[in-house]
């Protein structure tokens, strides 16, 4: 899990061309149906006069709810994808401006083709996700309990925790010198942490690790004695000190707590999965596919 769902205080192209095409990747979750509806409404265009006839017989016979030229937007389209009709203006301003590029030679074919396909892959791999993640069971509390005692050191256990953040790997290594050599720890974090916890000098409380491991510190910094080592995340160095460790006192909270935590699980579990039946047969090569 990703260290930027760490809970308060656990944490604080170069040319034209290039930049535009990271804007274009950024945005494609966001354009997605908008993507979808213009490659619909464009077809026609695209495949000749033969089939524009074709599409314009059919849609005479299904209400259209807006046109420019040759490309349509139908009332189904909208139910379709779940869209009142006032996002019929948003699609007539867009195919407007969509088409006025077309006349001023501004687009870019290959990545046009590059974006359909994108939204394709988007829209395909939802649909999938949705199917499969509807099977996968949420976890209730006896469950939660049978995992938790499994692991009862990271669960089972509460620790006193603090913390501190910092942003540079020398000045981390720096302030674990000093620790080790006796300096007061919250002292040292109201100074210097930039976690939003500093103020009152690192002090997260009584947690259990798991609690902290369900937002993606590492469970050997997690489960510690006294002062804990220097670790990285997204957010900087950070240093964990215990001063003090109980038998888990509220099982409850920290059940429902962690039911979430284990359901992501589950549902890592069931992509991870998927993706390995769709490796099989297939040739794969680049990225980090492994």
């Amino acid at each position: 899990m990703m260290c930027s769902s760490i809970p308060k205080g656990c944490c604080s192209i170069s040319n034209k061309n290039g930049i535009a095409v990271w804007g274009i990747w950024a945005l494609v979750p966001v354009v997605l149906v908008l993507t979808l509806l213009l490659v619909l409404s464009s077809a026609e265009r695209l495949t000749g006069h033969g089939e524009a006839e074709g599409i314009h017989a059919q849609s005479a016979e299904r209400p259209v709810i807006a046109r420019v030229e040759d490309a349509v937007l139908l009332v189904e389209d909208l139910a379709l994808i779940g869209l009142d009709d006032t996002y019929a203006d948003d699609w007539l301003e867009d195919e407007l401006l969509a088409q006025l590029a077309l006349d001023e030679g501004l687009e870019n074919t290959r990545l046009s083709s590059l974006v359909q396909q994108r939204a394709r892959q988007i829209y395909l791999r939802d649909v999938l996700l949705e199917e499969v993640y509807s099977r996968v069971d949420f976890p209730d509390s006896v469950e939660v309990l049978d995992l938790m005692l499994e692991d009862s050191l990271l669960y089972m256990v509460e620790r006193h925790y603090y913390h501190i953040l910092v942003a540079d790997r020398h000045l981390a290594d720096s302030i674990f010198t000093r620790l080790s050599w006796g300096e007061n720890f919250q002292i040292t974090a109201e100074r210097l942490s930039i976690g939003q916890k500093a103020g009152i000098g690192g002090d997260f409380g009584f947690m259990s690790g798991g609690e902290l491991v369900a937002f993606g510190i590492p469970r050997e910094e997690v489960v510690i004695t006294g002062l804990g080592r220097v670790f990285a995340s997204d957010r900087g160095w950070h240093i964990l000190m215990v001063d003090h460790s109980r038998e888990l006192t509220d099982t409850s909270r920290v059940v429902w707590s962690l039911a979430d935590v284990f359901y992501r699980q589950r549902l890592a579990f069931a992509n991870d999965s998927l993706l390995e039946v769709a490796r099989q047969n297939r040739i794969v090569e680049g990225g980090t596919v492994r």
